[in-house]
């Protein structure tokens, strides 16, 4: 007996207790152990209902695994195929697993169906890094498990497990990360600017000009940037920032373009 089956059967026998012009009380002690037995049986129906499963990563091989994991463990109806197959079976996915990028889509557009109405799917993702930039927009834009790659097989039952059960999940890595990021003093947004440039290699007086402020101010946030960070030098910073995921990595940003230098060519004396 599942959930609607055990409605349908209360709301029966209300209409026979009305019929019968019996107490509430009494009938209801009469016949406790029918309503327990049909209780305990829509729940136990209800537990044994395998969990209906998306994975959206895009590595053929991963996608694979987790199914091939999944369907191992048993409890799972695994589905492999893309976004597109929602529609077929109503959207009613437990939990979506995708990594970080596609994840994001999907919060973003916070699984919306054709009705305007919010899918019940819970996303999961599953990231090659622990980045704290990372984690802190999955988890700002509604993302209910973020888990690493290459972590215990045990582990990523109990990541789709409890998200099936409606619950939230963190790697013990990216909840460490979390936690470091919550003992830190949060760096401000001009901060992370400026942090973001030292990351790509530029001075002060070019961090000043691409962000139309005096050096002097670039100076100060630097200050405040390392006693946040407890770092003792701008490499320092950087190091932490790439490594906590603060800010991203990338290559330094030429502040000019020189353009190729043209060989001179001599002219020809012409024969007299």
């Amino acid at each position: 007996m599942n959930q609607q089956q055990f409605e349908a059967f209360m709301a029966a026998q209300i209409v026979a207790m009305e019929a019968s012009g019996v107490e509430p009380a009494v009938w209801i002690e009469r016949h406790s152990n029918t309503f327990r037995a049909a209780w305990e049986d829509s729940h136990t129906a209800e537990e044994c209902a395998p969990a209906n499963v998306l994975t959206l990563h895009p590595d053929p091989l991963v996608r694979a695994g987790i199914a091939a994991s999944l369907r191992r463990h048993g409890g799972f109806e695994v589905f492999e195929e893309g976004p597109d197959r929602a529609n077929e079976h109503g959207g009613r996915f437990d939990v979506v697993i995708a990594d970080y990028a596609q994840a994001m889509r999907l919060a973003v557009a916070a699984w919306r169906r054709s009705d305007g109405s919010r899918g019940t799917a819970r996303i999961l993702v599953l990231a090659t890094e622990d980045r704290e930039t990372e984690i802190r927009r999955a988890l700002e834009a509604g993302i209910h498990g973020y888990l690493l790659l290459g972590g215990p097989l045990g582990e990523f039952i109990e990541a789709v497990t409890a998200l099936a059960r409606g619950s939230r999940y963190l790697g013990p890595s990216v909840a460490r990360r979390v936690a470091d990021s919550l003992t830190r003093v949060s760096l401000t947004s001009r901060e992370i600017d400026v942090l973001q440039l030292v990351v790509a290699g530029e001075s002060n007086k070019a961090i000043a000009r691409r962000l139309r402020i005096e050096v002097g101010t670039v100076k100060s946030h630097m200050k405040g940037i390392l006693g946040k960070l407890n770092a003792s030098s701008r490499t320092q910073a950087a190091a932490i920032a790439i490594t906590q995921g603060i800010v991203e990595e990338r290559m330094p940003i030429p502040t000019r373009v020189f353009s190729p230098r043209v060989p001179r060519v001599e002219p020809v004396a012409q024969p007299a």
